[in-house]
């Protein structure tokens, strides 16, 4: 089909084949980010209930930090079709909360080595406790965003609110 103001032939298909891309690669990425955040918040929950060691839980969560910052990059990357842009956005910012949700288990695991600590001293707890929080929640929200960005369909709204939420479970 020939453009009538451009001369350059242009698919019909055009937007729905970025679309798909998209919603491709979208997928792997945010695939590989829940799993890999499955296991971090399995790592600081080890640390909460004692049975890893702080010094053993910087080492896997620095190669957990690694990772994930590559894949925001990527994230951060990707084109997302203009209606989808603020949860695009929503989804890195949570991507973003994840790794400080790590660096605050960092800093809970980094009081552990001061010199002059009691040993029963719960404060790298809270610290675990917060990052753990974090962690999950972020995920949580994460998921729910890539729910609606992988379904949405062009013309409608692009909506990760509690409402629309309600609005998809109320017609399934």
């Amino acid at each position: 089909m020939r453009s009538l103001f451009g001369g350059r032939r242009r698919s019909v298909f055009g937007p729905g084949k970025e679309l798909g891309l998209y919603r491709n690669e979208l997928f792997e990425r945010t695939q590989r980010i829940d799993a890999r955040l499955g296991h971090v918040a399995d790592d600081i929950e080890a640390l909460r209930r004692r049975a890893l060691d702080p010094e053993a839980a910087v080492e896997q969560l620095t190669v957990h930090e690694d990772a994930l910052e590559e894949e925001s990059e990527g994230i951060q990357a990707m084109m997302a079709p203009e209606q989808l842009h603020g949860l695009h956005m929503e989804y890195e910012a949570n991507l973003e909360r994840t790794l400080r949700g790590i660096l605050v288990v960092e800093r809970g695991c980094a009081i552990t080595r001061l010199p002059h600590r009691p040993p029963d001293d719960e404060e790298p707890y809270t610290y675990y406790k917060r990052g753990h929080g974090n962690v999950t929640h972020a995920r949580m929200r994460m998921a729910e965003i890539v729910e609606v960005l992988l379904n949405w369909e062009p013309g409608k709204p692009a909506e990760a609110t509690v409402a629309s939420r309600l609005e998809r479970a109320r017609k399934t």
